[in-house]
């Protein structure tokens, strides 16, 4: 699994030259900040890394993958952190790509797979039901078979970038007979079919990241379901275990850390570098070590992955632990920033601050608030913990 040390050092390096010819300073800074990034700058960054080949490198060569081994893309992600690289495309590249490399149709896999890589189709998730959250096998969402077509009709909600998406990998309900999760089908939906409509559900500190759609009698074709009808929950639990493999964020939080040791040498404690402060390297010494605990958790399940098709209940383990690392790097920036950070939810959600706010400060509280949100999103910490107990601990 191991690159040779000099054939890893040389990757490096191409990684950092790349980066270098090609990121946008402003981009780099954006995402050093933790601000979004603009619609039209992800694109214009997917299509350099597509161009050099890098823009889906965890799929199969066949796909405009790289055939790259598991320790090559954790590298590949670790260094794109360093130099300030943003994240575009999970629901496009480390979601249903993969699950259609896995599952799908060869007629599904050449019309979708070189649409999502790039973006001409925009992917995001339809899971989550009003009634259906941790409880997912519980979704209503209807699809009746008439023809060649399924009727959809229900909603689904905290449907993230959804307001910036075309398609949608949807699970519905096919069947009411026997267990739940027996009557569940992974479907492929165009979200400029008629009958769907979508509204923005907010965070509480104004950001639009969530969104609900509503299915009223959409036609979808039977061609698009993914997998075999009634079938979709094991489609759906292997994407769960790319999401939370995912829901790590192991990148997040390097660029994070990267930010927090800037900040280091910047501001200042007691008249000095806060870098030369004790109780402040401790803290840092701590975060740094937990940093590198969940990267070399991540690559155990990568390893995982490979060797036996799935993690199985260690995703929960990585969603718990990535969640818990990213909200401590958080608050340590927010903490070293002090009075500074206090405004930056007001010039977050009016711009009003804009020129007084240090930029510094401007993204450090939103990206605390924001990282509450997947202690709920994708299953929440007390779900993980409860997984955990079951099935690892065997309690």
């Amino acid at each position: 699994m191991n690159m040779q040390t000099g054939n890893e050092a040389a990757f490096r390096a191409e990684i950092a030259e790349f980066c270098q010819d090609n990121l946008d300073p402003a981009v780099r800074r954006q995402s050093d900040l933790g601000l979004p990034l603009a619609q039209e700058a992800a694109l214009n960054w997917q299509s350099k890394l597509v161009a050099r080949g890098w823009g889906a490198p965890s799929w199969s060569e066949e796909w405009g993958g790289t055939g790259w081994d598991m320790r090559k893309l954790f590298i590949f992600e670790e260094e794109m952190a360093a130099h300030g690289a943003p994240l575009v495309g999970t629901f496009n590249i480390k979601m249903i790509g993969p699950i259609l490399q896995a599952h799908g149709t060869p007629e599904q896999k050449a019309h979708y797979l070189p649409k999502a890589l790039s973006f001409e189709h925009q992917w995001c998730q339809g899971y989550s039901e009003p009634g259906a959250g941790s409880d997912l096998a519980s979704l209503q969402t209807r699809a009746e078979q008439i023809g060649d077509d399924y009727i959809v009709n229900g909603t689904k909600i905290w449907t993230s970038e959804g307001h910036l998406a075309n398609h949608m990998f949807c699970l519905v309900r096919t069947s009411r007979e026997g267990r739940q999760q027996a009557g569940i089908s992974f479907l492929l939906i165009d979200l400029d079919t008629p009958g769907v409509s979508r509204r923005p559900v907010h965070h509480f500190y104004g950001a639009h990241v969530f969104n609900q759609f509503f299915f009223d009698n959409v036609r979808v074709p039977v061609a698009n379901r993914v997998g075999e009808e009634n079938a979709g929950w094991g489609i759906a639990k292997a994407l769960l275990e790319h999401e939370r493999l995912f829901s790590a964020r192991h990148t997040e939080a390097r660029r994070k850390l990267g930010r927090l040791e800037r900040l280091s040498h910047e501001v200042q404690i007691d008249g000095r570098p806060a870098i030369q402060d004790a109780q402040f390297r401790d803290d840092l010494a701590k975060r740094k070590i937990e940093l590198r605990a969940l990267e070399n958790a991540t690559m155990r399940a990568l390893e995982r992955l490979v060797d036996d098709g799935g993690i199985g209940p260690f995703a929960s383990v990585l969603k718990l632990r990535g969640v818990e690392v990213n909200q401590r790097l958080d608050r340590a920036i927010v903490q070293l920033l002090g009075p500074d950070a206090l405004p930056a939810q007001a010039a977050w959600e009016g711009g009003a601050l804009d020129g007084i706010v240090p930029d510094e400060a401007r993204n450090a509280a939103e990206s605390r608030y924001w990282w509450r949100g997947p202690a709920i999103a994708g299953g929440s910490q007390e779900m993980q913990r409860s997984i955990i107990t079951k099935h690892i601990l065997n309690l």
